[in-house]
């Protein structure tokens, strides 16, 4: 899964979920939920992909702002009218789903590079190493075994003695 279609699925999976409930319990304000929802799974998305492909533990920082963002709209919401109150809970849902969900794609597609960068390196190692080049019992086995697509014939740097 790509960084679009994981970013666009934990935005999605934040919309869809709050606004279907949202939809059964307070129709009258079914458009400004929409739109809080969207905005809401929009920027949890794109802290959760941001913060999963991030090597820093972004958590941290990400929880807090989100609690300030909530509270705020909150107030606001019930400030406005009470009635509506309600659409500051959904949007707590919509941020945790669209967080959670594209938190983890995104430490997922960080490992898959991870672990392609590894691989590629150990590849790099062996097509470096004079004795596995010489011996092609041992090249032929080393091939076999991590081939295409991580140690394919572009990396192949023969050394000359």
């Amino acid at each position: 899964m790509t960084v679009l279609a994981g970013f666009a699925a934990a935005t999605a999976s934040g919309f869809l979920i709050p606004f279907a409930l949202i939809a059964v319990w307070q129709r009258s304000a079914l458009k400004e939920a929409g739109a809080i929802l969207i905005a809401l799974a929009l920027i949890g998305a794109s802290a959760g992909t941001a913060g999963g492909m991030s090597r820093v533990g972004a958590i941290g920082s990400i929880v807090p702002a989100f609690l300030g963002l909530l509270g705020g709209l909150s107030l606001y919401l019930f400030g406005l009218d009470r009635s509506k109150g309600l659409i500051a809970s959904f949007g707590a849902a919509a941020v945790s789903l669209a967080l959670i969900v594209s938190y983890s794609l995104g430490a997922k597609q960080r490992n898959v590079a991870e672990d392609h960068r590894d691989i590629r390196s150990i590849c790099a190692q062996a097509y470096t190493n004079q004795k596995l080049l010489s011996d092609p019992i041992a090249y032929a086995e080393f091939r076999r075994r991590l081939g295409e697509p991580f140690c394919n014939d572009a990396m192949n740097w023969w050394i000359t003695p």
